[in-house]
Order: structure tokens, then sequence, then C-alpha cells
């Protein structure tokens, strides 16, 4: 095998002048990549900062940190530079140096291309550190967020259960379910004595109590309280008493309340009550007709005693003459204290036609609905010490936000300026080892 020929050192080579002429510019600057200390910063690029404004290498500089594109409005003032996709242009422009001279570019560039390489995957091992750090920072951002947001949600949500469900209102924390009007005479409060509203003995009192010092103790002349069971219709007195009684008044009804509507007196007595005992009891002949009955009761009748109550008060309302001329004919307030009726239809239809189109039926939801109420403020309150360990979390970790924003611009320049350098590089090879045309 014949030996290589020698290529001439001397043998005049085309190359494009401005690559040419931007390798010279850097080798006799000795342009190279400082040492890093601590934090990689521009003076680490790859070509420093400082020489990126000379006439050799500010437009190329430009170019490659728009990614190669040259912009509109910049068409007339920067052009592309010479590069291996544009290489047969007529647009570049090629002169004749030795083959010396290139070679010698060609292994300061190879040279500055590997450093360049390496420098880029320094800067993207400072900047994907950060945002490592950066990104467990944001996880628990999002997390503080969605949290807040959700007990945000949770709170409203409370705040529309409350208010649908009249939890708070004033007429029922401070006034009763039971109403918060009554007729000045004859009016009949009735308790239902059985073991299902032994259940609800407290709610009951209360709302009873509260009617009494609230409306009748304000308004009120004469009433009358009774309990009804399966068996019997007790009552305090015999007829209607006034309430300014000195010896039987109101004070005293607070008394007999509290003796015959408690757990021991309402759990022996078996569900269903005689509601047309009860009824009968207080409607017949020559008895004074309730102007108002208030009843409290578990729930409807599961016998034919419902059906006969209702009935019975249709015919009477039906045939009685009213107590008072205009006035309605025993109208009733129930207030029924199962909350696990309320959601069936039949329960409040059989109330709602018991009531009468002058009186009113209700289901006392509260009870179940403190404890849904006491359900979502619980959520709120782990999701409390949820968002405190969040926070506690974050404190811990820093903001690296604005350190990533300038580590990536930091990387993009490098990125760009190893493309410079990748390019010319690239040229400068072609140069070497294209078949050069004959000088003219």
């Amino acid at each position: 095998m014949p030996p290589k020929k020698k290529k001439n050192p001397q043998e005049p080579l085309l190359i494009p002048e401005d690559v040419y002429l931007r390798a010279r510019k850097l080798l006799e600057l000795k342009s190279a990549p400082k040492a890093p200390k601590g934090s990689l910063t521009s003076e680490e690029w790859c070509i420093s900062p400082a020489l990126h404004g000379l006439p050799e290498l500010k437009p190329v500089v430009h170019y490659w940190k728009q990614c190669a594109v040259v912009k509109y409005e910049e068409r007339e003032a920067i052009k592309a530079p010479s590069m291996m996709k544009n290489i047969d242009s007529e647009e570049v422009v090629k002169k004749r140096w030795t083959r010396k001279e290139i070679t010698e570019l060609q292994k300061y560039l190879k040279s500055q291309t590997k450093q360049a390489n390496k420098r880029s995957g320094q800067f993207l091992k400072q900047l994907e550190k950060k945002e490592k750090k950066e990104t467990k920072r944001q996880t628990v951002l999002s997390s503080i967020a969605t949290l807040s947001d959700n007990m945000t949600e949770e709170l409203k949500s409370s705040h529309r259960f409350v208010d649908k469900q009249q939890l708070f209102d004033k007429r029922y924390m401070i006034g009763t379910k039971l109403g918060e009007t009554a007729p000045r005479n004859n009016v009949l409060i009735v308790v239902e004595a059985s073991e299902r509203q032994a259940l609800y003995v407290d709610e009951t009192k209360d709302e009873v109590q509260k009617f009494l010092n609230t409306v009748i103790s304000e308004t009120g002349d004469t009433f009358n309280i009774a309990t009804f069971s399966a068996a019997a219709v007790n009552t305090w007195c015999p007829t209607f008493q006034n309430k300014d009684d000195p010896k039987k008044g109101l004070a005293e009804s607070l008394k007999w309340l509290n003796k015959a509507v408690n757990p021991k007196a309402l759990t022996p007595q078996p569900f269903p009550p005689d509601y047309l005992g009860m009824l009968g009891k207080f409607t017949a002949e020559g008895v004074p007709l309730p102007h108002r009955i208030f009843l409290c009761v578990s729930g409807k009748p599961e016998d034919s005693g419902a059906g006969a109550a209702l009935d019975f008060i249709k015919d009477l309302r039906a045939t009685r003459r009213p107590p008072v001329k205009g006035g309605p004919v025993v109208p009733i307030n129930v207030v029924a204290f199962n909350h696990e009726l309320a959601r069936e239809p039949d329960q409040l239809e059989f109330f709602t036609d018991l009531a009468g189109e002058h009186g009113k039926a209700m289901f006392d939801t509260s009870q179940e609905d403190l404890k849904a109420l006491d359900m979502m403020l619980k959520s709120v309150a782990t999701k409390t010490k949820q968002l405190a360990k969040l926070n506690k979390k974050l404190d811990k970790l820093e903001d690296l936000s604005e350190q990533c924003d300038g580590d990536r611009q930091l990387l993009q320049m490098q990125l760009a300026l190893q493309k410079l350098l990748d390019s010319d590089y690239e040229v400068v090879n072609w140069a070497l080892t294209v078949e050069q045309p004959a000088e003219t």
C-alpha cells in the first residue's frame, strides 16, 4: 500500500470568510471556558460574555440566541451565518487561506466544542438540581392550594347546609319549631308518650319549654298540656288554665312537664299512641274546642289509626263551628322528631293532612343535621392540621423559582454558544476535506 500523499500546508483552500474570521478572532483572544468556582454564571459560558460585542461575534451570537432565527424586522441588519446547510449558496462569501491556517483553526475549534459540550452538561446539571428542589416545593404549594380550596368549599358547603336546614335560625335557637305565635286562649300542647318518643325526650321538652316561655308567657292567657299514649290521655289540668294563676300557673306547668315527659315515663309505653282517642277527648261534645293544638310526636302511626285519625279530623273541621268567629277549626302545629322518617313522603303527607290548611307540619332534623355538620367541621379540622403540616414543610424549602429561571437563561445561552462553535467546526472540517475548485 503506497504511503499517503502529504498535503501541502501552503495549499490555498476556500472557506466562508465569516467563519474563518470568527474562529481566528477567538483563537487570537485565546477564548476558552473559565474553570467553574461554585455556582456557574455567565462568566463560565464557553465564550465569555465580554467577547459577545465584537463585530465578528455580535450578529452570530444574536442569531444563535434566537434559536437560529432571523426576525422579519431584523432581516436587513442581521444575516444568517455561514453553515453547512447554506454552504453552497451564492450569498456565502468564501475566500482562500492556507491549509495550515485552517488546520490550526480546526484543532482549536475541536478543543472548544469538546469543552463547550462538557460545560453545557454542567449548566444542565446545575439547573436540574435546583429544579428538583423547586419541583418538590411546587408540589407542596399545589397541595396547600388544593387543600385550601377544599377547605373553603367544605366551609361554604357547611354554610349552605346550615342555611338550608335553618340550624341556627333565630326562630328556632331562641324561639321554637312549634310556632312563633299562638291564640290567646284555649291553647293545647300535646306530647306523644311512647318508647319511640322517649328517644327524643330532651329535644321535645326543649321545644315545649321554649314555647311556654317565649309564646304563652308573652301573648297567651289560657292553655293546657297533655300526653297521649296507646292506653290513655293524661292532662296537666282538667280544662284550660290561666297562665297567671298563682297556684297552678305557668311555673307549675313546667314542673308537670318534667314529671310527665321523661324516659322513665315514656319508655314503657308502646308505639303507636292512640291518635283517635286523643282527638276525641279534646273535641267531644260539651268540651271547649282548642283554638289550636301544638303536637309533639315521633312519627306517623303504622296501623289503621292513621287513616281513622285523618277521617275524624276532616269530619270535625267540616261539621263543627269554629270556636272563634271566622277562625279555623282545630288547626294543628305538628313537630315530628324522628328525623329518619323525614324523607318518607307518606309521613309528611299524613302530618300535613292532620295539621290542616291553617296548621303546619315539620320534622325536627336538628339532631341529624348537627351530626352531619359535626362531620363536616371535623373534616375541616383534619384538613387544617394537614395544612399546618404542609406550611411547616414549606417553611423549610427554599424558594428557588427565580434561580431556576436564571439558570434556564444561562443554559439557553450556553447551548446557543455551543451551537455556534459546533457549526463553525463543521464548516472548517468541510473546508479541509471537500474537493477544492481550481484557483482562477
